[in-house]
């Protein structure tokens, strides 16, 4: 590899293009080279296609060979044209190309096909494959894939790494593998240029992220609150798509978190299309992902982290950035936290469930929560979602403007807003009955699919399909829903029992294991919801409704004054020794706890429960 690139002080080297001929030398000048074949009296050195000539034995300070580069100093030039060149001894020296000026950016490279250009920006990737070696450089403005023909079916003698700052001067080439640059030469660069180098990224990339004159879906206060939040994680977002970190989406396995998951991942896969050129690079970049458990469990966390690693040592990606949607906010999240932050990998949360700040938060890049800006679950993550998915790619977010209202519906937002998202949704075509199919379907087939993504089946339940099978597809599967959850709800009834509590409400105690089929659509937390639909329509509100399991108690309630995380951690108080973890909403949540201690956790839950007071309008 050539030293490496000095300040503007420093001699210059310049390299010439594939075409360039001796007219264009001048004697006492340094230039690239490469030795082309070595002979007793010396060696033949070639600077371009047309242009080669000689270092003489007598006055080599080593031994060279064949392929190698070197910078060579031009000593002669001969009557008949014959070229005599002397190996140039420089310490420091800055590339320059011949008869050319400063480096054209990664975005304009298309215009150039066929030309010797010059690059400057930053490694995020190299890969080394059964061929050549292959570099992507990104400088703020795209990202290209570079490849050294030079070092073909050889290990790199180039110390390039991931986050080097790098100059190339190569020839632009469009064919069957895309665009890319063919390396002519490559060189780190020293602090002076690296700073450069560092400002102008910082400048490309703020003329790309440009956020602040884009208004949000719906004139909602509540979610103006959030601005600053939904800016800096759109931010994150696009700075890890031009910098070639690949990022993780994991959201939870239900339908607000598969409407805000969605449009997140496709607005990023269209951005890494345009910053790089090609739809292959979406699926090394972008992955998207379910999480059974409502919090980011250490199973979810190993199975991430080893795939990462080995995305790492395969192809020479940076590890990844996670995105996790409608959990990420809890205590319970922590021990993942603490095993990825061992790898420092950054960790972004968008969530509206009641968060533990001081827990989260010193693990995160960015925590996005209605509760952190004095609002509430009515703002959910499918609302939340949609605004950074516009900011990160307003032409694809237009389809998915339907996606908050299913997210508010499915989450029973009561939020004022909820009538504009609806009018939105009908802009598209979609009716409030559709919405509801949606919702019905895309739950059934969210808890049959369990982690599989499911990518061509939820995209014609969500009516954006390359087909149009959105009625036929969502009428049927809501036909199912519906056929299984009045089954559950019938069986689980003849196990529950009502009573009313002294302070006037209703108390529901359902034996879901016993009750319920098990393994079978629905859940027993939407089993559960739906046993407490029952009784809110039969005999109204207060009312709180608890569907118990072995190891687990899911809580539902209606116009009382709840708050089910604090509750939480007073359990975990009052009995250590239950075990006892859980969370979510103020008024909707769950808890588990060691299958042994239930009569003892059940006790204390209901003593809590009884003395719950009602919501005061």
């Amino acid at each position: 590899m050539a030293n490496m690139e000095k300040g503007d002080s420093s001699e210059v080297v310049y390299k010439l293009r594939q075409n360039s001929d001796f007219e264009e030398l001048e004697v006492g000048k340094y230039y690239h080279a490469r030795v082309d074949r070595l002979v007793k009296y010396g060696m033949f050195v070639r600077l371009s296609k047309r242009t080669s000539g000689l270092v003489h034995e007598s006055i080599f300070d080593r031994e060279y060979r064949e392929g190698e580069e070197l910078v060579v100093q031009l000593s002669e030039i001969k009557e008949n044209g014959d070229l005599s060149f002397s190996p140039g001894k420089l310490n420091e020296y800055r590339t320059q190309i011949l008869g050319e000026g400063g480096e054209i950016n990664i975005d304009q490279l298309e215009r150039h096909i066929g030309k010797t250009v010059r690059i400057r920006g930053f490694v995020s990737q190299v890969k080394q494959t059964m061929g050549p070696i292959t570099y992507n450089i990104t400088d703020g403005t795209g990202v290209i894939r570079c490849v050294e023909l030079s070092q073909l079916n050889e290990k790199s003698s180039n110390d390039v790494n991931v986050g080097n700052g790098i100059q190339i001067i190569g020839t632009m080439r469009d064919g069957k593998y895309g665009k890319q640059l063919e390396i002519d030469h490559i060189e780190k660069v020293g602090t002076e240029v690296l700073g450069r180098i560092t400002e102008r990224y910082e400048e490309n990339i703020a003329k790309k992220i440009n956020l602040n004159e884009l208004k949000f879906l719906v004139n909602w206060p509540a979610l103006l609150k959030l601005r600053k939040d939904i800016e800096s994680s759109a931010e994150i977002l696009i700075r890890a798509v031009f910098s070639g970190r690949p990022i993780i989406i994991r959201h939870h396995a239900d339908v607000d978190g598969i409407c805000a998951g969605f449009p997140i991942e496709k607005s990023l896969k269209s951005l890494v299309t345009k910053v790089y050129g090609d739809e292959k690079s979406q699926h090394n970049l972008i992955k998207r992902l379910s999480s059974r458990a409502p919090y980011y469990d250490m199973e979810d966390a190993v199975h991430d982290l080893n795939s990462a690693l080995s995305s790492r040592d395969r192809h020479g990606q940076m590890l990844p950035l996670l995105l996790l949607i409608d959990n990420g906010s809890t205590e319970e999240d922590t021990p993942a936290y603490d095993y990825l932050n061992s790898y420092d990998i950054p960790i972004l949360v968008v969530d509206h469930h009641y968060p533990n700040e001081d827990e989260v938060d010193p693990y995160l890049v960015e925590h996005v929560n209605p509760y952190l800006v004095g609002e509430d679950y009515r703002i959910t993550t499918g609302m939340i979602c949609a605004e950074i998915a516009r900011m990160i790619d307003p032409d694809t977010m237009v389809k998915f403007g339907h996606f908050p209202a299913i997210s508010g519906m499915a989450d029973r937002s009561s939020a004022n807003a909820m009538t504009d998202y609806y009018l939105l949704a009908q802009e598209l075509g979609f009716e409030e009955t559709d919405l509801y199919r949606i919702c019905e379907a895309l739950d059934y087939a969210t808890y049959v699919l369990k982690r599989n993504n499911g990518e061509g089946l939820i995209e014609d339940i969500l009516g954006v399909g390359k087909e149009n099978r959105f009625k036929k597809v969502t009428e049927l599967l809501s036909k199912l829903a519906k056929r299984n959850m009045k089954r559950q709800v019938e069986t689980s009834l003849r196990h529950t029992h009502s009573e009313q509590l002294e302070t006037g409400i209703q108390f529901n105690r359902i034996e879901i294991e016993r009750g319920a089929y098990r393994h079978t659509y629905p859940a027993p937390g939407k089993t559960t919801s739906s046993i407490h639909d029952y009784f809110v329509e039969k005999n109204g509100t207060p009312m709180i409704t608890i569907g118990y399991g072995p190891d687990f108690a899911i809580l539902r309630s209606d116009g009382v004054d709840l708050d089910i995380p604090q509750m939480v951690e007073e359990i975990k108080e009052e009995i250590p020794e239950a075990g006892v973890s859980g969370g979510g909403h103020l008024v909707v949540g769950s808890v588990k706890f060691i299958p042994g201690e239930d009569i003892l956790v059940r006790e204390v839950l209901e003593r809590k429960m009884a003395e719950t007071p009602i919501k005061i309008k």
